[in-house]
């Protein structure tokens, strides 16, 4: 399931919204195989963003955040590139983007 959904961001890339859907599809189906869900606490409710997603239109498109709410009421959040590869932060997605591009985001 993915959040919220804006229309700007999916013009500004050249991209359909069609498109950027099937892109955070295929990412979330690499995750969910590779990581089993049985391993969340009881309680835990996951959510996935995406670039249209309000909040996350830093995100390139492919790439998927997650959300996963605990009982307590705390959200973690974790990334993940478009081969389904883990990041940890913002600020590790955008070392990765830098790294790779040579390009400072903001």
């Amino acid at each position: 399931m993915v959040g919220a959904r804006t229309s700007s961001n999916t013009n500004s890339r050249n991209l359909s919204s069609e498109q950027i859907a099937a892109m955070t599809n295929a990412t979330i189906q690499k995750i969910e195989s590779s990581s089993p869900r049985n391993r969340l606490r009881a309680g835990t409710t996951v959510t996935y963003h995406d670039t249209t997603s309000i909040g996350y239109g830093w995100l390139l498109p492919g790439w998927v955040a997650e959300e996963r709410r605990v009982q307590s009421g705390r959200v973690y959040r974790y990334y993940y590139d478009p081969h389904g590869s883990f990041y940890e932060s913002q600020q590790k997605v955008v070392e990765a983007l830098e790294q790779f591009w040579g390009a400072i985001l903001e």
